[in-house]
Parts: structure tokens; C-alpha cells; sequence
């Protein structure tokens, strides 16, 4: 168990920005070799702004996930992992993740990509919160990913990328010792 106190809320930000720079790196290794035509030096992993939720509120169907919260979330809890994925000045997607009291379990909370079919980054936004998310939890010394309540529509989705129900009903993938 980590202890808290002093230091605790830098470890915390000093997480989350590695976990953005080393979704980056494997993006750029794993993932855009296989896109064409990308141009890997317009994309970019932020922190959600208001800028970025300024940019969501012009998605179709954005007011339905509650993204307003996340400035609020993001002061209650140290260590939410807030992430807006860009493609020049497109957000393509956003997604919000927090271990909340569990020592073991990184929750996505939130995960959207933009609605428009054209943007740059379509089918690859899941993938890479994921794959943030992945970063943070064991940095964190999480065992596990859960998606939190997700949509019925989208499941086999998450299940192609290595998700299942466990004996609790919950969508989840086990960490590796890697």
C-alpha cells in the first residue's frame, strides 16, 4: 500500500504525464505505422482543458456523457487519469480513468471518441485509452482495468481488445507481470 502525504499529489501528476509520453511512444512504434497517411507529429495526448471540453461540446450527442465534471473530478481526485487525444487542432476523443479507493483496479469512466465518422483518428481512440490506462495502472501497481458501465453496443469492442466479463459481471483485463 502507498503511503500518503508529502510528494503523493507530484507522484500523482508525474504518473499521468508518463503515461501520456509513453502512450505516445508506443503510438507513434505500434499503432501509426499501421494508419496511412498519418501525420504522427499533429497528434498529441493532453490533459482534458477547457479548451478540450469547449471542443467536445460541439460533438453530436457529447452532452449525454457528463465531461463538465471532469475539471470537479480532476480536484477531488489526485489520481484520475484525464486524457484528450488530438489530431491537430481535431479532439478526436477523451477519456477519464481513477483507481478511486482501490489499490487494485484502475476504472475508465468515460471514454468517447468524436461522433463525425471523418475524423483522423477514428476506430483508434479505445485503443489508445486503453493503452494510457495500461501505463497508469501499473504505475500505480494495479492488477486490473475495468470499463465502468459500459455501453451494451460497444462490449464486443472492448472484448476485441482483450476485455471480458469476470465472476462479478465486469468488464475487465488483467494486467500482466510485463
Amino acid at each position: 500500500m502507498r503511503r500518503k502525504g508529502k510528494g503523493t499529489d507530484l507522484r500523482n501528476q508525474t504518473f499521468k504525464s508518463n503515461a501520456r509520453k509513453l502512450t505516445y511512444q508506443a503510438f507513434i512504434k505500434n499503432i501509426a505505422p499501421r494508419a496511412l497517411k498519418m501525420d504522427v507529429a499533429a497528434v498529441r495526448f493532453e490533459p482534458i482543458t477547457t479548451a478540450a471540453l469547449e471542443k467536445c461540446h460541439l460533438w453530436e450527442g457529447a452532452t449525454i456523457y457528463p465531461w463538465d465534471h471532469i475539471p470537479d473530478w480532476k480536484r477531488k481526485d489526485a489520481k484520475g487519469l484525464d486524457l484528450a487525444i488530438w489530431y491537430g487542432q481535431n479532439l478526436c476523443g477523451l477519456s477519464y480513468a481513477t483507481p478511486r479507493r482501490s489499490a487494485l483496479c484502475l476504472k475508465v469512466v468515460l471514454l468517447q471518441s468524436d461522433p463525425d465518422r471523418s475524423h483522423p483518428l477514428r476506430g483508434l481512440i479505445a485503443p489508445i485509452a486503453i493503452l494510457a490506462a495500461d501505463f497508469y495502472a501499473r504505475m500505480l501497481g494495479c492488477r486490473e482495468i475495468e470499463i465502468q458501465d459500459p455501453d451494451p453496443n460497444v462490449v464486443f469492442y472492448y472484448r476485441d481488445l482483450g476485455f471480458d466479463f469476470d465472476h462479478n459481471n465486469r468488464l475487465v483485463i488483467y494486467l500482466s507481470d510485463q
